[in-house]
């Protein structure tokens, strides 16, 4: 099989372990962990709150000898073969339809004298076989011998089953077409398509024996039966005893919902202004390496790597950072969000430092430079134009059928990862993660300006509808329901609306632009902000033109906010209310593609909890706007 190449991203978001993917040959599902080899060119990523993070929220799903974050194999031009770093992929569905002839039309009807078929009528059969029936030809494909000698090339079947858990199989199909008949029946069995609808009625399995069923009756509730536990990109595919309650569920291998990812991200911080030990916090995996070496700092001087970071401290400098950056290092939040917020909304002119491997360089701007009017000027506490950053990443499971809540999703001092989805490996070492780095714009909104706006009765009102909706969302997918009150909506909303302007501003598509929501809840401490950055993996992110327009922070928010009172949908759009019980789109408010809604890639919260009503008054005279 040839090499195919993913980016690190799309490794760790689309085709992660347990993914099924169509290469062009043949249709495979990606390896657990135990098949992503690195060889000897393993690189570690340095995050010690995100580690924290996951041992304390994953617990006994990774292994005692966990060694923390590593970034996936990286392709090598001048190793090939079995030397090649590089992730495996395994043969996935394993049964097949393979071309014979079997396809009844109209124009053979004609020539035989019988009046010509209606479409509905024509029917195009393939044999059903499976994959120890295959064999591989010398161009690398799979191919069926058939009963005359000739072989033919194979198609994967469209169809597998899953559960909610993640797990994975192939459908019996001899089984359940037998499930009333004969079930030692091992005569051919057809695929069987009718017309050109594609409909589930008009496809059926039939066995030659007689027996048959239709696609139809695998979407009805329990027909395909309990999952059995199968994990085909884990080593072993199932462990002894191992059971799920589940049911199996019909899954196109093509579907959207064939694969959800659970990732958390971080912002990597500075912890002080100190240069001594940002650099010890950039080069940890380093110096973790050789810290027992009783000449381990003059080694550190002596290394490429590390040489120019350190070149500038004293021995005793170096040594007194390390400890103090040791003994700081349970003090951390376990909350990255809130040790975000915290750095950010200090309100230091100068946050973190200039230079090639800095990790965090922000400014405050001063209220001058910036010029704001009202209301900007009270609902901005200060304004911080966040020069580099660096985004961490990482990838701890999936689910399949139904997407899993996200970190988003948790109250700012309380984070939750959801932790039910699909193993990645069967013993949990590492987990895959990727560092990009970006730039951005941080606003730090004054909690006097929300408070006073929370108190108002139209916003008590409505947001007591917000946490209704936030219920019948949660009781949808079976899970209990998280409010996060009316200011994360209106937060959020207005995050949409400024990342859609700046769009037009800053050169950076909107699918480039990336948003983290700062809003606390009635009980805890008073955090709210918005960060609106970009990241990439190399040094395209920071180029400036995001940074470069926060000084027009002021006339950005003025254009975004009032291109919200109309929207190209309106009415239909200003009355759709979340309490609606005709639709299903309970978290949102007045928001449609045509205004809020942006690409997935932006949102950290599915595009759910929107609402332009509650920024400014829309055509249906909302009175609980923010900006009235």
């Amino acid at each position: 099989m040839a090499d195919v190449t993913q980016s690190f991203s799309q490794l760790l978001l689309t085709y992660g372990p347990g993914a099924m993917i169509d290469l062009p040959d043949q249709a495979v599902i990606v390896s657990g962990l135990q098949g992503w080899d690195s060889g000897a060119n393993v690189k570690p990523i340095s995050e010690g709150r995100l580690v924290k993070l996951l041992k304390e929220q994953l617990g006994t799903k990774l292994s005692a000898s966990f060694m923390g974050l590593r970034q996936p194999p990286a392709f090598d031009e001048d190793k090939r073969g079995d030397r090649a770093p590089g992730v495996e992929v395994l043969i996935f569905p394993t049964w097949f339809t393979v071309d014979v002839g079997g396809t009844t039309s109209s124009d053979d009807n004609s020539q035989s004298g019988t009046p010509a078929m209606t479409v509905a009528q024509i029917e195009k059969r393939r044999r059903m076989v499976e994959f120890t029936d295959l064999s591989v030809t010398s161009g690398g494909k799979l191919s069926y011998k058939g009963d005359g000698g000739k072989r033919a090339e194979v198609n994967p079947i469209r169809f597998v089953a899953a559960c909610t858990k993640g797990h994975l199989q192939d459908i019996d199909w001899r089984w359940l077409v037998h499930r009333i008949g004969d079930r030692s029946c091992r005569k051919p069995m057809y695929w069987v398509e009718r017309g050109v609808s594609s409909d589930p009625s008009d496809i059926s399995v039939r066995c030659t024996c007689g027996s048959s069923l239709t696609m139809g009756d695998l979407y009805k509730p329990k027909f395909i039966g309990g999952c059995q536990c199968k994990s085909p990109w884990l080593q072993p595919q199932h462990l002894p005893g191992e059971t799920c309650s589940n049911d199996l569920r019909l899954l196109p291998r093509s579907a959207t919902n064939t694969y959800f990812a659970q990732t958390v991200t971080v912002i990597s911080l500075t912890k002080t202004d100190d240069r001594a030990r940002q650099a010890i916090s950039e080069h940890r995996p380093t110096i973790d390496s050789i810290r027992a070496l009783p000449n381990f700092i003059d080694i550190l001087r002596s290394l490429p790597q590390t040489k120019d970071a350190f070149k500038d401290f004293t021995d005793a400098e170096i040594l007194r950072a390390l400890d103090e950056e040791t003994g700081e290092s349970d003090q951390t939040s376990a909350n990255p969000r809130i040790a975000e917020f915290d750095i950010l909304a200090s309100g230091a002119r100068v946050i973190g430092h200039d230079g090639p491997t800095s990790h965090l360089f922000a400014e405050t701007l001063p209220p001058e430079q910036l010029g704001l009017t009202e209301p900007w000027s009270s609902f901005l506490k200060s304004v911080v134009q966040v020069h580099r950053l660096r985004e961490v990443t990482c990838l701890y499971g999936f689910t399949r059928l139904e997407p899993p809540p996200t970190a988003a999703e948790s109250e700012l001092d309380e984070i939750q990862l959801a932790v039910d989805g699909a193993d990645l490996s069967r013993s949990v070492d590492w987990l895959p993660a990727i560092e990009q780095f970006g730039e951005g714009i941080f606003l730090h909104v004054d909690p006097e300006f929300i408070k006073k706006w929370l108190i108002k009765p139209e916003v008590i009102d409505r947001a007591q509808v917000l946490k209704e909706a936030e219920r019948k969302e949660a009781e949808r997918f079976g899970r209990p329901p998280n409010h996060l009150g009316i200011a994360n909506w209106a937060l959020h909303s207005l995050s949409h609306a400024m990342m859609s302007e700046l769009s037009l501003e800053c050169g950076y598509p909107l699918s480039s632009l990336k948003e983290r929501i700062y809003s606390s809840g009635a009980s805890q401490a008073d955090r709210f902000g918005i960060l609106i950055y970009t990241s990439t993996a190399g040094g395209q992110g920071t180029l400036g033109g995001l940074s470069g327009v926060t000084h027009r922070v002021g006339e950005i928010l003025e254009r975004a906010v009032k291109h919200l009172e109309l929207c190209s949908n309106d009415p239909i759009c200003a009355e759709h209310s979340p309490k609606n019980d005709h639709d299903d789109r309970h978290m949102h408010g007045a928001a449609c593609h045509a205004c809020l809604l942006v690409p997935e890639t932006s949102c950290e919260a599915r595009n759910t909890r929107l609402d332009r009503g509650l920024l400014i008054p829309t055509v249906v005279g909302t009175q609980y706007s923010l900006f009235a």
